[in-house]
This record gives structure tokens, C-alpha cells and sequence, in this order.
């Protein structure tokens, strides 16, 4: 079985590479964490009839990506906040469980989702990390069904379940897990948990797809 871990984490490592190359993390004086996509150029594209503006920007921005759109189904989990600033999408609301969820929709040559819940309801003890995995794969299977995305959660909650069987190397925060193989390279990966107070938490997992 070490074995045929280590291969998942060659191919992981291929994932992270496309990845990092699009982003960088700062950790701004109130730590919160800003994701920031560094724009991939293209060659510009003259404007056609009938763009709209937010299309058009887009085509100025020199971005791959479109306008992000919005993910989440109101009809499954009402009550979301939009916004949009530049290329970036973010989606607010209140779960039904009492915790809070932030996505955001980013990417230029990939597409990234970023799955920010935060909750006061798990203590705050970030030195258990199996445990906040585990939390992490009831909240995203909380929003999976309200989820309308080329992401695919059900994937990565199968996947996180596999890591946490493993037994090949302490399960530990930020490593890149690969949800499928075909010809479109597929991954996500857990960040540090981050404590906000007394009581509450963040947990960031970003979903990546490579190649559309």
C-alpha cells in the first residue's frame, strides 16, 4: 500500500505545480488569509458585438477565464450574498447548522474554488488534524447537494476518506490529494485550520481543475 501512496503523491505533486503557479497567499496583519490569482496572459482578443461590460473586462484583464458564475443553487440553500470584484466571484450565507461559508470562484488558466466555513461549534484544538478533516467532509457534504459546478465535492470527500485510511505517513494539513485522472487534472488540498477567537475557526479547502 506504500507504494501505491507514494505514486498518488507523484501525481500530486504535478497538480500542486499547476496550481501554485496561479496563486500566492498573503497573511495580511488581521490573518485572514487573501488567495490572490496571478494573471496568466493571452494574446488579446478584439471586443465582438453583443459582450457584455463584465464580458468585456474580461477580455481586457488578459485572463483565460471568464466572469466566475455563480455556483450555488438558492432553490437547495437560500439566502446567499453575492459579489463580484474583478475576475473573482464570492458566494456568502448562513448554513442551516449555524456555520458560516464563503466561496470563492478564481482562476485563469485553471478553475479554482475556495471553500471557506467557518464554525464554532468543533473547539479549537488545530493539532488534531484527522479530526478536522473528518469535520471538513461533513460540512462540504452539507453544500454538496446545492453545489452546480464542474467541481465535483462528492470526489473530494471520497478522497479525504481514503487519505485518513492510509497508513503510509501522518496525515497532515496542505497536502495535495488528486481526485481523478483523466484529461483533466483534478485535485484539492486542506489548508492549516486557522483560529478566529474563543471558539471559532476557519477551514479553507480549494478545489482545482487544470485543463479546461
Amino acid at each position: 500500500m506504500r507504494t501505491g501512496y507514494c505514486a498518488l503523491l507523484l501525481l500530486s505533486a504535478a497538480f500542486v505545480m499547476v496550481s501554485c503557479k496561479e496563486m500566492y497567499i498573503q497573511e495580511p496583519e488581521d490573518g485572514i488569509t487573501v488567495i490572490t490569482p496571478m494573471r496568466e496572459k493571452k494574446e488579446k482578443a478584439e471586443p465582438s458585438a453583443g459582450k457584455t461590460v463584465k464580458e468585456e473586462k474580461a477580455i481586457g484583464s488578459d485572463c483565460l477565464m471568464s466572469v466566475p458564475q455563480r455556483v450555488i443553487n438558492t432553490h437547495v440553500l437560500p439566502g446567499v450574498i453575492y459579489n463580484q470584484v474583478d475576475l473573482m466571484g464570492y458566494e456568502k450565507l448562513d448554513l442551516p447548522t449555524g456555520d458560516r461559508l464563503l466561496i470563492i470562484n478564481w482562476g485563469c488558466e485553471s478553475y479554482h474554488l475556495t471553500f471557506r466555513f467557518e464554525t464554532s461549534r468543533f473547539g479549537t484544538d488545530t493539532s488534531r488534524v484527522k479530526q478536522w478533516y473528518s469535520i471538513l467532509t461533513q460540512l462540504l457534504y452539507v453544500i454538496e447537494p446545492a453545489i452546480e459546478s464542474p467541481v465535483k465535492i462528492q470526489q473530494g470527500i471520497d478522497e479525504i476518506q481514503r487519505y485518513l485510511k492510509q497508513d503510509s505517513m501522518p496525515v497532515a494539513y496542505n497536502v495535495p490529494l488528486t481526485l481523478n485522472q483523466d484529461s483533466l487534472m483534478s485535485g484539492m488540498v486542506f489548508e492549516q485550520v486557522k483560529v478566529l477567537g474563543d471558539t471559532a475557526v476557519r477551514l479553507d479547502a480549494t478545489f482545482t481543475i487544470s485543463g479546461i
